[in-house]
């Protein structure tokens, strides 16, 4: 009988069943990593042969392990492979374009798709599913192009399906993989000489055994090449049997599983031996949870029921938390890891503390509360908490990788060079490749200089426009002399000697040459014509890049990322004769650039449902040891639990579509189909799986929100009885250090300067930033900048027209205007010039208005230095505050009671600061007495009124100037009065 269906009662007592003696020594493929450890854990001394991953068979060898056989990994793990088929599709699109069979929308919405469009293909390739068994007719347009491009591709060997070995080299295969599961082991643990002992003798009964059967253990979601090969074996001869866990007295709930095995023709035998599941002699809340659970499922749940009762006695205490969003949900586990992580470091010894040695699995052995999960959205928020851990980090999230993702979106092939695209150049200079400079360095030195980037799109405007004007500019700039008309130009950020020096400048510009150098080096394609690029001399081009980097810049982890990358690329290389456009490269090596699939291993910090099965088993050691551990399963909503064979499916293959068009079904595609149907059964029956077997503490929980969308909880716990509780994240008690440094001398006193303590009064958190974090305010941004051109122009005409008759001033003032824009209009070549125009009527404006008419007399009144040094510095005298919501308040009361509160309304004027400049003799009076007493005594500022009480330093350090106030309440205020701010 070529397939043959077990299954059992108690995962605990799996030695004791009736056919355990059948299959004890065959070779064990099982779901995943987790359930073979936690059989290992449960019977380990029971089990004779080999048991592993049923994938690792399906991607034999696996990264790192040389051999001569191969199973399937040519398929799945060739990158030459892969792009040379998605340059295939690009021409089978592109004929069809100029065919004129397919119009331009079309076109693009397939380049946009074509990576799920590829897809789409392998998946029916890998299921053997021919085009002569679809009907085209009941598709769409985009499914009629599939199965004409599957036709086209089926006699392509390019698209050929790798075939499966022989049961004799498979036999040779199986011994590898027993030998690798030792060496695995070995490498991450001490290890005893028990359990070296066991992997000895697998391999050595690997060895002898002949290979007539196998056992495949747990698998409800079968890949397409788990498939294929299990089918293409017992075509062979070999004998398949599948073996997973079934409660008979719980039908439906088992349902699905009985559905997708009975698409294999044959009857499952059901244990005799072991009848039922037997619990603990007080069964616990997570048991009695998974019987009502159950009860419900098949129709027979009653409230009422002593049954039912007891049961709820039990559960009605398990914690089912609501998260309000995904981040809510990642902070919960975030703080249990660290308690993880804390407990594992005061575990290790002085020498591996101090070498900061980190052994994953160690770690997950101090984690209290392991978390499953039905939404794997939460992966990606924890490899951005813990990069450390994920061992199976896309490579395009190590900086070389974001080098090389940038470099693919920079460059040009019609131009031959790279394009200006700021978030990608900004990710090249951040990655630590380049020679020119440091990261840092580049980063901050554009940022400084982003403005400048406004409108620069090619390499060419840049050289132009930064490299040789902007540079000539700032060095004019940095020769001017104080009374020079450009000598102001150093308030702005592009020209301050301090936010970017000359050095800055010219690493900048070495960093873009180099990126282009490389660029060139890399994508240049000899022999190529038009968009043709040869990806044999890509890829051996990429391999020369790779060798020569500074490995020294890189951690350990990413060393060997970058040598494992190597050697993929030497394997997948495809040949110098195979061509295709500069797209098909992007799209294709994007998307091979990585060293793992998606799926998280056993030693990830939150595990997906088809890891349940496994980790459950060592829920029993675990109880009995008095382990205080608790099994979370988390994502319990309406939305996370359901699942759509469409959303399963990629583009443009649909449900509908295979129901129609395909004819006849054969048994591949028939498992594979019902599995995809039976996605939503599944992840119930693992929550049941896990609550029916766990022997430890419970919790459930689910994420409320998902942007816009809400989610409830499971109908079934609603039902039930459950009760939510929010407030799921723990407040954090303890205070958060924070520290900054500031490279600045520290103050012995502090002057009276009205324009600072005018800052001060309107803004500490701005007077902070200016002349503590600063010498002097750094003007930053495109409105300060059009602010400072327009008052240089006022400035600039007023001083001419001064005590000048107005019909005069009148007949001048355009031209006046003329010259001193033309002065310097020169350092803001970034500008149109149509903004030039337009900060010149706005200057114009203010002269015509506000100093020509508003004046007394014939003549324009006397240049007022302190008038444009207020506006220059905050735009206008007064600031009317709307306090009909909240009051903003200076949190020193000596500047906080210089501002008048006229309902609604608070009013900030400058012109309430003492001005001793003007009167030496002006002594403050009334509540700026204050002020003045703080800054006649150096070191101290006192609060009045007696209301906060004490002392404070006086602006010291950035601490010594909020003092206990929170700095998110000082920006809170800032913001508060900037809406009324012109500057």
């Amino acid at each position: 009988m070529p397939y043959k269906i077990y299954t059992y009662e108690d995962p605990y007592r799996l030695g004791e069943t009736d056919f355990w003696e059948e299959i004890s020594a065959l070779p064990h493929f099982c779901v995943s990593r987790t359930l073979v450890n936690g059989l290992k854990d449960v019977m380990q001394d029971r089990i004779q042969g080999l048991i592993c991953p049923l994938d690792a068979l399906v991607s034999f060898p696996p990264e790192g392990l040389e051999s001569s056989h191969i199973v399937y990994r040519q398929w799945t793990e060739n990158v030459g492979l892969r792009l040379e088929q998605y340059g295939a599709l690009t021409a089978l699109f592109r004929r069809e374009r100029e065919s004129g069979r397919i119009d331009e929308a079309f076109y693009q919405a397939l380049g946009h798709n074509q990576t799920r469009f590829l897809d789409a293909i392998r998946l029916f390739l890998e299921l053997g599913i021919r085009p002569e068994a679809l009907d085209e007719t009941k598709g769409n347009k985009e499914q009629r192009l599939f199965v004409q491009v599957l036709r086209e591709v089926c006699g392509d060997k390019r698209f050929q399906f790798p075939g499966t070995p022989r049961p004799a080299e498979l036999k040779a295969i199986l011994v590898e993989l027993a030998r690798n599961e030792l060496r695995e082991y070995t490498a991450q643990n001490a290890g005893r000489q028990r359990d070296r002992l066991w992997y000895e003798r697998a391999i050595q009964n690997t060895a002898a055994r002949p290979l007539e059967a196998l056992v495949v253990h747990g698998v409800h979601q079968f890949s397409p090449p788990q498939l294929r090969l299990l089918s293409d074996l017992e075509k062979m001869g070999m004998t398949i049997i599948f073996l997973f866990n079934e409660q008979k007295q719980f039908p439906r709930m088992y349902a699905s599983w009985n559905c997708i095995y009975q698409c294999f023709g044959v009857p499952i035998h059901h244990d005799t031996k072991i009848a039922r599941y037997e619990t603990r002699s007080m069964q616990n809340a997570s048991n009695a949870l998974a019987c009502a659970m159950a009860e419900l499922y098949e129709g027979r749940y009653r409230a009422g029921d002593p049954r039912s009762q007891t049961w709820y006695q039990l559960y009605q205490k398990v914690d089912f938390l609501e998260f309000a969003n995904i981040t809510e949900y990642a902070d919960f586990i975030s703080n249990r890891f660290d308690a993880a992580q804390a407990k594992y470091r005061a575990s290790q010894s002085v020498i591996d503390r101090g070498n900061d040695v980190r052994n994953h699995a160690a770690v997950l052995g101090f984690l209290d509360e392991q978390v499953y999960t039905a939404n794997r959205e939460i992966h990606t928020l924890l490899k951005l908490y813990y990069p450390e851990y994920t061992k199976q980090r896309h490579f395009l999230s190590y900086p070389i990788g974001q080098f090389f993702s940038a470099l693919y979106r920079l460059w040009d092939p019609e131009r031959g060079e790279i394009r200006i695209d700021v978030p990608a150049l900004k990710e090249c200079l951040s990655s630590r490749i380049l020679k020119a400079g440091s990261g840092e360095t580049l980063l901050r030195t554009f940022y400084n200089l982003k403005l400048l980037f406004d409108g620069i799109t090619t390499l060419r405007e840049f050289r132009e426009k930064i490299a040789a004007e902007y540079a000539a500019h700032y060095d004019a700039v940095a020769r001017a002399k104080a009374a020079d008309p450009i000598f102001p130009l150093r308030q702005l950020s592009i020209y301050h000697p301090d936010k970017v020096t000359r050095a800055d400048l010219d690493a900048l510009i070495r960093a873009v040459e180099e990126i282009q150098e490389i660029a060139s080096t890399l994508f240049q394609s000899d022999g190529a014509s038009g968009e043709s690029i040869h990806f044999g001399t890509h890829f051996k081009n990429l391999e020369t890049f790779l060798r020569q980097r500074d490995l020294s810049q890189a951690n350990e982890e990413e060393r060997a990322l970058i040598e494992a990358l190597e050697l993929r690329l030497e394997k997948g290389k495809p040949g110098q004769s195979v061509s295709g456009t500069f797209r098909d490269l992007q799209e294709g090596l994007y998307y091979y650039l990585k060293q793992t699939g998606g799926d998280e291993g056993a030693n990830w910090i939150v595990k997906n449902f088809e890891q349940i099965d496994g980790d459950i088993l060592q829920s029993k050691k675990q109880h009995e040891r008095g382990e205080a551990k608790v099994y979370h399963f988390a994502c319990l909503s309406d939305r996370d639990l359901s699942c759509r064979v469409d959303d399963l499916l990629p583009w443009p293959l649909t449900e509908s579509f295979l129901q129609k068009a395909y004819f006849p079904v054969d048994l591949v595609f028939q498992v594979y189909y019902t599995a995809l149907g039976e996605r939503e059964s599944f992840l119930r029956c693992a929550v049941f799986h896990g609550l029916y077997y766990n022997q430890c503490d419970v919790r459930l929980s689910y994420v409320k929100q998902y942007g816009e969308e809400t989610t409830k909880p499971d109908a079934l716990l609603s039902i039930l009885g459950l009760t939510v509780t929010g407030g799921a994240v723990e407040p954090r008690t303890e205070s958060i250090p924070v520290s900054v440094a500031v490279k600045r001398e520290p103050a012995r006193d502090v002057r009276y300067r009205r324009d600072e303590m005018m800052s001060m009064f309107l803004c500490p958190y701005r007077f902070f930033l200016d002349y503590v974090m600063e010498d002097t305010p750094v003007l930053q941004g495109t409105f300060l900048y059009q602010k400072f051109y327009e008052n240089a122009l006022i400035s600039g005409v007023w001083k001419r027209m001064a005590s000048q008759p107005k019909e005069l001033a009148v007949r001048i003032l355009d031209r006046a205007l003329a010259q001193e824009s033309a002065i310097i209009r020169p350092y803001f070549f970034f500008w149109k010039q149509s903004e030039i125009l337009d900060l010149e009527r706005r200057a114009k404006n203010y002269l015509v208005h506000d100093i020509l008419e508003q004046s007394r007399g014939e003549r324009v009144p006397a240049y007022q230095n302190t008038h444009m040094d207020l506006r220059r510095r905050f735009g206008k005298a007064k600031f009317y505050i709307d306090i009909t919501e909240a009051e903003p308040q200076n949190p020193y009361e000596p500047f906080e009671a210089l501002a008048k509160r006229a309902y609604p309304q608070k009013i900030y004027s400058l012109y309430a600061l003492p001005n001793p400049e003007r009167n030496p003799k002006d002594r403050p009076r009334g509540p700026a007495a204050g002020i003045r007493r703080a800054v006649s005594q150096p070191g101290r500022l006192r609060r009045e009124n007696g209301d906060c009480g004490g002392v404070v330093p006086l602006l010291r350090t950035p601490r010594d100037l909020y003092g206990a106030l929170p700095v998110r309440r000082v920006i809170r205020r800032c913001a508060a009065s900037a809406k009324e701010k012109e500057v």
